[in-house]
């Protein structure tokens, strides 16, 4: 019976893969096949980012918007040796060359039959600062709805003003591009009416003797379509 040994370094003990050792095969194989270019863009001013044609905030506050994108990216456009059998990668660090483009180093570590491996891989990267829709909306002061905070003895009240505030979640506050407080009480500008009634809703599931008027103001009509602003006063 021949006796099995590797092409390329004639080792005849360990493990095999083909004709190559497992040494010869990390060193000579592409294990690990990265894409040249990494493409995304991210608003400058909330940190969100364009996903499958939307605007999506990241849930990992550790990563910046630049780092979400290449890990999202590359966890889609990775292709792995079928030998390989553990695998992490991390950024080693983000440059730029003589040029201004900018780059990602990536640390890639893993194991082939236990016998472990470290590569090194750099990216392209293309990557777009820009606005998203809702922070163009809120710099151009565009609403679709307003809440009238009003208070009935007629004087504002700063306890139920907090109360109030106190439902406003990360979206909520995502989507008001005003807030403007007058003698009477606040007026809150809010980019998307459905996130206005949202608000009031669940405030009104709570806090009881609450009375809620609803009136349209602006109408116009656009392609055959009714549009109007939404007013909500809320009286507490």
């Amino acid at each position: 019976m021949a006796r099995k040994f590797c092409v390329l370094c004639g080792r005849e003990e360990g493990e095999f893969i083909g004709s190559l050792c497992v040494d010869c095969y990390i060193k000579t194989k592409e294990i690990v096949s990265l894409p040249e270019s990494i493409k995304g863009k991210y608003c400058k001013l909330c940190g969100a980012e364009w996903v499958n044609g939307k605007w999506i905030r990241s849930k990992d506050k550790t990563l910046t918007p630049v780092e979400s994108i290449i890990y999202r990216e590359i966890g889609k456009k990775i292709e792995v040796d079928p030998n390989v059998e553990e695998i992490s990668y991390h950024i080693e660090n983000i440059w730029k060359d003589v040029n201004g483009h900018t780059f990602v180093t990536l640390n890639i570590e893993g194991k082939i039959r236990g016998k472990p491996f470290t590569l090194t891989k750099v990216v392209d990267l293309n990557i777009e600062r820009t606005l998203c829709t809702s922070c163009i909306r809120k710099k151009s002061r565009y609403y679709e709805a307003i809440i009238q905070l009003r208070f009935k003895e007629g004087k504002f009240d700063a306890k139920k003003r907090t109360v109030f505030e106190s439902f406003f979640t990360d979206d909520i506050i995502d989507s008001l591009s005003d807030v403007v407080e007058g003698k009477e009480g606040v007026d809150y500008y809010f980019i998307n009416k459905t996130v206005a009634k949202r608000l009031v809703s669940n405030f009104t599931s709570m806090v009881k003797d609450v009375k809620i008027m609803e009136s349209y103001q602006d109408e116009t009509i656009r392609n055959g379509k009714k549009f109007a602003k939404l007013v909500i006063s809320v009286r507490v």
